[in-house]
């Protein structure tokens, strides 16, 4: 059965990536730019085929994780095709901005599509209620744990003032306390079954933040039921995961670049692969294509980024080239480089992965 799953993961791959190169692709068709080979998968070829009209050679390869498209004269090191009238190179930058963008933008069309098709199945949420302000989770050893919080409560009173279900009023009562332990009144359960519980709270300095800390995490809810939505709802509930997602995704890479914040939590292909596993078999087809959904925005936005051997940094390339008006000289060197680069890290990222299976 894992072996299923894994298959599926794979699969997820393949049709993320094959989607990515198809962008590609079709964009260089639609602009004339000539191609010279498109492959579905990677490895030996099974099928190859080529198209003498367009002289490109297609193939189904024996490893379906990803494909490539390929044009004449990409990164052009040896200038074997300078003077060729193929040459990706020669054309106007707008042609080959088109087609270098339609990766990612393929790839954030196919997590729109698959987010529909997600709620289309699994129906869309509907608020059924009010609002409320709860605490979703307590860390392990945490000042709330030890005052015995647990997830689900609803704090009600912080030193006998009355809270409301604003969520800044409940964050601004608790950041205002000035006497330590703090007496704290949850409410827990719902209906007859409702219960209040009153505990002593002293919240933790911590000198790295410069602020107590309580370590609970509250949030805003309403009780929610999924129901089936007409099409415009699956649309529009679609839209909102990939715009969330993404912004999720921005706020990460944000991080992760400017201040190191989350290396520890990067994976590569191995650990991705593993954690599609795992949900797969909990969430059955709507985590699949939950998953797939935000992992293909994932890649799209990834792709976009400025690091020399990604699409984001050819973009740029070519913006410079359109306002200086001349092409860049080493800009071959520097995807090389860059390329390198990526697959040294991505080496690294996996083999940790694989480290962490036997932990």
């Amino acid at each position: 059965m894992t072996i299923f799953y894994v298959a599926l993961a794979v699969l997820m791959f393949g049709i993320m990536i094959t989607v990515h190169e198809l962008g590609h692709f079709v964009a260089a068709r639609l602009t004339r730019i000539p191609v010279r080979a498109f492959a579905v998968g990677f490895g030996p070829a099974l099928v190859k085929w080529t198209s003498k009209k367009h002289e490109t050679e297609f193939a189904i390869r024996a490893i379906p994780m990803g494909g490539y498209c390929a044009f004449y004269g990409e990164d052009d090191i040896d200038g074997k095709y300078k003077d060729d009238p193929r040459n990706f190179g020669i054309h106007a930058v707008w042609r080959r901005f088109i087609t270098v963008l339609m990766g990612a933008v393929m790839n954030l069309v196919l997590a729109f599509l698959v987010a529909s098709l997600f709620y289309a199945l699994s129906g869309v949420p509907r608020i059924t209620g009010p609002y409320t302000t709860r605490i979703m989770s307590v860390g392990q050893g945490s000042p709330g744990e030890l005052a015995g919080m647990q997830p689900g409560d609803r704090i009600a009173r912080v030193n006998d003032v009355a809270i409301t279900d604003n969520l800044s009023h409940v964050i601004a009562t608790l950041a205002e306390a000035d006497a330590f332990p703090m007496k704290v009144v949850v409410e827990r359960g719902e209906g007859d079954a409702l219960t209040q519980h009153e505990m002593m709270l002293t919240p933790l300095y911590d000198t790295h933040e410069g602020r107590y800390l309580i370590g609970i995490n509250i949030q805003q809810a309403a009780p929610v039921t999924w129901q089936r939505g007409n099409p415009m709802e699956v649309l529009q509930a679609g839209y909102r995961l990939c715009v969330d997602a993404g912004s999720a995704i921005l706020n990460g890479l944000r991080d992760l670049l400017l201040r190191g914040k989350g290396m520890g939590d990067v994976s590569g292909v191995v650990g991705v692969t593993r954690f599609i596993v795992e949900e797969t078999r909990q969430a059955k087809l709507e985590g699949y294509l939950y998953l797939m959904s935000v992992i293909s925005i994932n890649l799209g936005l990834f792709n976009l980024l400025p690091i020399p051997g990604l699409d984001g940094s050819r973009l740029l390339f070519l913006v410079w080239e359109g306002v200086r008006g001349k092409p860049v000289k080493r800009e071959a060197y520097v995807h090389a480089i860059g390329m390198l680069f990526l697959l040294g890290l991505m080496i690294w990222i996996n083999f940790r992965d694989i480290l962490r299976l036997f932990q």
